[in-house]
């Protein structure tokens, strides 16, 4: 059962260096990562170093005249975790972490992808540059985005086994209509 979320502190924006910094460190501890062996990433030289790539990245638009802004985004921070009952390897956790973020953001993204084993439940942490490195573009994350990005998720996860949750249409529009049609004081009048 995959589930994406952002952590609840940051609601998932890092919105400095030292919060990026942070965050990258976390992610890349070698005790939680087997070593450092379920550490990858994506246009990014040497994972460990990935906080001054992404700052050279972010120099690079700066250059060509995207200028810093107040409260500015610096990264995003993804967590991707599954239940144990899905019996999957590290390895293989690691591996639908991998897919699932190249189907989201493409080929041209700067991302840190690292598995946590230190936990009952595997869990991949990601960690993605705001700053696109081939337009210079901030990256934007609009609530229908992360929606595909779980849908994405769930799609490559079901080819590994996992167990997928149904989602529900809660408040749906549909279902308003039906519970006016039903419960409507017209009727009443």
């Amino acid at each position: 059962m995959p589930i994406i979320s952002l952590p609840n502190k940051s609601h998932g924006v890092l919105h400095s260096k030292d919060g990026l910094s942070k965050a990258l460190d976390y992610i890349v501890n070698p005790e939680k990562t087997n070593g450092g062996e379920l550490v990858s990433g994506q246009n990014i030289n040497v994972p460990n170093n990935a906080y001054n790539e992404m700052l050279l990245t972010r120099e690079m638009a700066i250059l060509a005249g995207n200028q810093p802004k107040q409260n500015e985004r610096f990264g995003f921070h993804f967590v991707q975790s599954f239940s144990p009952e899905d019996n999957l390897t590290p390895e293989q956790v690691h591996e639908i972490g991998l897919k699932t973020m190249k189907a989201y953001l493409g080929e041209s993204a700067e991302f840190v992808l690292a598995t946590h084993t230190d936990k009952e439940h595997l869990h991949n942490h990601i960690i993605l540059n705001a700053t696109n490195p081939k337009t210079l573009k901030k990256f934007q994350q609009s609530r229908y985005q992360f929606d595909e990005l779980k849908e994405i998720s769930d799609t490559v996860s079901k080819e590994y086994g996992c167990k997928i949750i149904e989602h529900s249409l809660k408040n749906s529009h549909k279902q308003y209509q039906v519970y006016l049609s039903k419960n409507s004081y017209r009727n009443e009048i």
